[in-house]
């Protein structure tokens, strides 16, 4: 906390992905590329913010559940 402020960062320093080649030719992987403005040469920085800021979004639903109290009972009410 800073001036009051809440700060979350998330760090991942190596986020392997691929926005050419292998798989990303497939129909369902290029739509998905491409409906976020990640298919193509130069895109790979792009789609990995975009994976750290999903990462980062779960991470604080998570601590969220968790601090609510909410966490052990969606896990006992989906059995898992």
């Amino acid at each position: 906390c800073v001036d009051g402020d809440l700060y979350i960062c998330v760090r991942m320093p190596t986020v392997e992905v691929g926005t050419v080649g292998g798989g990303t030719s497939l129909p369902c992987q290029t739509e998905a590329l491409q409906m976020i403005g990640c298919k193509g040469d130069g895109k790979a920085k792009k789609f990995s913010e975009i994976v750290a800021a999903t990462v980062l979004a779960g991470e604080l639903s998570t601590l969220a559940a968790q601090a609510a109290g909410q966490l052990g009972q969606a896990h006992k009410a989906l059995g898992r």
